[in-house]
């Protein structure tokens, strides 16, 4: 199984005013184990959240309450999560 990251389409039109950062799921092509976003206040960005869990096998776990600096460390924790939960090898997943 291949774990691979997706960007969220693009906000256009009226909701693309005042649109954050994209965020982006982990998913395998069927499933989607988790989700990264951006953590807003005032339209800044304060940190980066990520929810585990839904249909996947994978205990539900939401990071809302414990932000971290940057997406790539909120994505390498949600990849590290659900490969704990996975039982995943290392060299079967991946950052796409």
């Amino acid at each position: 199984m291949k774990l691979r990251w997706k960007k969220e389409p693009k906000a256009t039109g009226l909701s693309a005013i005042g649109a954050g950062p994209r965020g982006s799921s982990l998913h395998d092509g069927e499933k989607c184990y988790a989700m990264v976003w951006a953590q807003r206040r005032n339209y800044q960005v304060t940190g980066w959240y990520w929810v585990a869990g839904w249909d996947s096998n994978v205990p539900h776990l939401n990071t809302h309450s414990e932000p971290v600096a940057t997406e790539e460390e909120a994505k390498a924790a949600a990849m590290a999560y659900v490969k704990e939960h996975l039982k995943v090898q290392p060299e079967n997943g991946g950052e796409g």
